[in-house]
This record gives C-alpha cells, sequence and structure tokens, in this order.
C-alpha cells in the first residue's frame, strides 16, 4: 500500500483519533478515515436516487430484512 503525509489540524487528528478509538474498536486513522469516506459516499449516493428508486431499495431491504437465516457455528 502506498502512503503519504498531509497536513491537518490536530484538533482534527484528535477528533478521528477518538471516532477510532470509542465507535470503530481502536482503528488505525487510516481505517477510521476510510470508514467516515465509505459513508460519506454512501449518503450521497442515497441522496442521489429518485424517490422511485429509495422506495424500490426500502421494499427490497424489507424483502431480505424478512428472510430467515439459520447460523451455525
Amino acid at each position: 500500500m502506498t502512503t503519504t503525509t498531509m497536513k491537518i489540524t490536530t484538533r482534527n487528528r484528535d477528533r478521528l483519533a477518538a471516532i477510532a478509538s470509542s465507535e470503530l474498536n481502536g482503528a488505525s486513522l487510516d481505517s477510521a478515515l476510510e470508514m467516515l469516506l465509505f459513508e460519506h459516499e454512501s449518503f450521497a449516493a442515497l441522496a442521489r436516487l429518485t424517490p422511485e428508486q429509495l422506495a424500490e431499495m426500502r421494499a427490497e431491504a424489507e424483502t431480505l430484512a424478512e428472510v430467515g437465516v439459520e447460523v451455525h457455528g
């Protein structure tokens, strides 16, 4: 994996570290940033859906939620 350096404020670094620690089970700052970026991109994609597409997605999610799954292990 290629890495780079970026300048961020101490405040933002500390905020990201707090999220990594408290919400992401002590994940690295890189993993925390990756998760936050994924969430941002997901919300942006949802915002682009038409009302019809959103209704279709919700209906499919409800159908999947009703599927009975037996877990062995």
